[in-house]
């Protein structure tokens, strides 16, 4: 019989014909199909007009993703204009490569001290044996040793992760027993393997997780400003609008895409980050420009804590500290990376002429290396050594670089003054029409003197805004001179960044956490917030505060988490054209088949309940199979940003509110094919709608299949469920066995789809 509701318009009629809908009233047959089919069209065609506008949208995403690109290039390109000014006036003064330009130095550092970290697995197995030592704040660490040595374990423990095993010991912040996991919102974790988004640009990529993590109600000027420090110091900004890939459609090299993976982390601009063998499978190149990246990091504040596999020489000096473990988890060395080799020389250890001191040091721990002090050593021997000498080493290295730091700040000064006493000097020469100011002209013909290659009319412009500000025509010997030395900071301190910190653009407090030494901007920001500096960091004289102050970060909320994911997802979700078009084509096939059987081949009659069973199981079938990969694809990058704090919540709705569009249109295609051959004779919506409805709740099972499952069994599991709840439990020749009351009908009636969709 009909569906409930139908409006019956008769079966194959003559021409002219008349026929009676479900109130009596008598139609057209034949026109009664046109229309049907009428109704038809125009929804595919609202369904292409749609198709039309994200189109749209995203041409216009991908023209500002080239206006960003390109404007990264200005950037650059002006920075390394103005760092030949510098050194054409003052060779010897140190400029810093790159000047961070969004990202700032966090409002606390830590210090982390642990005593007595340990491990035992629920076998009874000890793989961390009291590791005891201390990270300090605004350091870069690497914790090294052989294998089996309960490095990763270490770290694990050390950020709260190794819910693996009973963890002992003592982890203090900054002096006080604190839960690392309680100031989660600014820790970093980079895993090994690289986890990111594979159909995403590396800038979609770092912007969307800048997005997600920054303090809530960052303007979106940063936003952009922290992804173009990130892509800098990643040394990716060439290829930023490059598609990341995967295994099966090449994208970006091995290298960088180790590369994206550490940035997504410091997007979010931690203050701890912890990095998994961040340098496995690259070059030893490709090695230390990652590394002398995170070290760049370092120097906002950011203490890096890293597990590294046998660096080369020159990579493991970049360390401040070294932790080098034994095999069965215990400490061997942890000091100054300087400091190793004198202190396994003072063991009586003797390294090999021209040896990698890094690989030597591996060698020691293992047991390869025989020491002439000690006829009968044995690897287990250095874990006292250590207790008994090893407690100051380092100390004497630490000193000289204190020392070197106060030589280097008083050598700036110096540079500084050497740097405006030239400049008074070649003055008349720069200014070259003596009218007080330099213009755009006398600026770019300078650059071009001391770069030997003329600038863009973008760069010059890019410069004079830098000096004198927005707008600027020319700019003054004073203006002048103070960009010049501002570019010895590792972050810009210029009229663009003031005006840009004025606005809010740059969040709460940035001046003051960026400049401290000056005063006067300092109290401006504390009138206009109505809060003391004091407070923001934490300290009010002698007053004990909060020790987590500064160490927690207000993150978006579910709302705004929503809206940055729901836009992520659309970009994603059109760069998967291809893979819906093979879908859409295997239901129009489907489709087809289907009607030309059950018009022409079977001659199935027009209100067939079988005919109905096999439509929605086809349905149902093909998409749960589609919905699988909505949830199933990405389950390594959902559980690593759920891990830093995205919303659960927030991230099942995007995707579930993007796959509805493709529910929607691969249900209509699927029964528009078999409304237009088939002619069932009734109104395409009540004919559409009992589809739509088996199409979502099948999409439904494709989405808990897929966060349940592997992947690989996925298509499986789910085509036996759609074939037990819709082709055996909702068989019209069965359910009247089915529907005789008790227990049996109500399982039924809860889980079996076609159960309702065909009665």
């Amino acid at each position: 019989r009909p569906p409930h509701g139908a409006a019956l318009v008769g079966a194959m009629a003559a021409p002219g014909q008349n026929c009676t809908t479900s109130a009596g009233e008598p139609v057209d047959c034949q026109q009664e199909m046109y229309s049907q089919k009428g109704q038809v069209l125009v929804a595919l065609c609202v369904i292409v007009v749609i198709g039309v506008i994200l189109y749209v949208i995203h041409n216009s995403w991908r023209r500002k993703e080239l206006v960003c690109e390109k404007a990264v290039g200005v950037l650059n390109e002006a920075s390394g204009y103005a760092i030949n000014l510098v050194k054409h006036f003052s060779p010897n003064m140190r400029v810093a490569k790159y000047q961070f330009r969004g990202m700032q130095a966090p409002k606390a550092t830590v210090d982390i001290t642990y005593t007595g970290l340990g491990l035992t697995l629920h076998n009874g197995v000890k793989v961390l044996n009291s590791v005891s030592g201390e990270f300090k704040a605004g350091k870069m660490c690497a914790i090294m040793g052989p294998s089996g040595a309960g490095k990763t374990t270490f770290m694990n423990v050390l950020c709260g992760k190794a819910t693996y095993g009973d963890m002992s010991g003592t982890i203090l912040l900054n002096g006080h027993n604190i839960d690392i996991r309680t100031i989660s919102s600014v820790v970093g974790f980079v895993p090994q393997e690289d986890i990111v988004h594979e159909v995403l640009t590396v800038r979609e990529q770092i912007r969307f997780s800048a997005a997600l993590r920054n303090k809530v109600g960052t303007k979106q000027e940063k936003i952009e400003r922290i992804t173009d420090d990130v892509v800098n110091v990643m040394q990716i900004d060439h290829i930023q609008n490059s598609i990341v890939g995967s295994v099966e459609k090449r994208g970006i090299s091995g290298g960088q895409r180790k590369r994206v993976n550490i940035g997504l982390e410091l997007a979010a601009q931690p203050t701890v980050l912890f990095l998994d063998e961040p340098t496995s499978g690259l070059d030893s190149t490709s090695s230390l420009a990652v590394v002398y990246s995170l070290k760049k990091m370092t120097q906002l504040g950011m203490s890096c804590i890293m597990v590294i596999h046998q660096p080369r020489y020159s990579l493991f000096t970049l360390f401040d500290d070294v932790l080098l473990l034994g095999k069965g988890g215990q400490t061997a060395y942890l000091g100054s990376s300087l400091g190793a080799k004198p202190y396994f020389e003072g063991l009586g250890f003797q390294m090999p002429q021209n040896d990698n001191p890094a690989d030597w040091f591996m060698d020691v721990l293992s047991g390869e290396v025989q020491n002439p002090s000690l006829p009968d050593f044995k690897p287990a021997m250095l874990f006292d050594l250590w207790k008994s000498r090893g407690q100051t080493a380092g100390e004497s290295q630490a000193s000289t670089d204190d020392t070197c730091a106060r030589c280097r700040k008083v050598s700036s000064a110096d540079d500084q003054s050497i740097l405006a006493h030239i400049l008074e000097e070649e003055w008349n020469r720069v200014d070259r029409n003596h009218d007080g100011v330099v213009d755009k002209v006398e600026l770019s013909w300078l650059l071009g003197e001391c770069s030997m290659l003329e600038p863009s009319p973008e760069v010059v412009n890019e410069l004079m805004v830098r000096m004198a500000g927005k707008g600027a025509v020319s700019v003054t010997k004073r203006q002048f001179l103070d960009h010049l030395i501002s570019l010895g900071n590792d972050v810009a301190k210029d009229p663009t960044f003031v005006e840009l910190d004025k606005r809010g653009a740059l969040g709460p407090h940035t001046r003051t956490v960026i400049f401290p030494d000056d005063d006067e901007d300092s109290e401006g920001d504390s009138e206009e917030t109505g809060a003391s500096n004091d407070v923001e960091f934490g300290r009010v004289g002698s007053m004990p505060l909060d020790p987590l102050v500064g160490l927690k970060r207000d993150t978006p909320g579910f709302t705004q988490q929503l809206q940055t994911l729901m836009l992520r997802r659309l970009v994603q979700w059109w760069r998967m054209n291809r893979q819906r078009s093979l879908f859409a084509a295997a239901l129009v096939l489907g489709g087809v088949v289907l009607a030309v059987l059950d018009r022409w081949l079977v001659e199935t009659p027009k209100w067939s309940a079988m005919a109905l069973l096999n439509l929605h199981t086809c349905i149902a079938l093909l998409l749960s199979i589609f919905c699988l990969q909505i949830f199933g694809s990405d389950q390594p990058v959902f559980w690593r940003e759920s891990a830093s704090g995205m919303s659960v919540p927030a991230y099942f709705q995007s995707r579930v509110y993007m796959n509805s569009f493709d529910v929607v249109v691969l249900s209509f295609l699927f029964t528009a094919t078999y409304f237009v051959i088939c002619q069932p004779g009734v109104e395409f919506g009540a004919f559409f709608a009992p589809f739509l409805l088996t199409a979502f709740v099948a999409s439904g099972w494709g989405y808990f299949v897929s966060t349940v499952v592997p992947p690989k069994h996925g298509p499986f599991i789910v085509s036996l469920i759609i074939f037990i709840i819709c082709g055996l439990l909702g068989n019209p020749s069965n359910l009247a066995e089915f529907l005789r009351g008790g227990v049996v009908e109500g399982i039924v009636s809860a889980i079996s789809i076609t159960r309702w969709s065909i009665q």
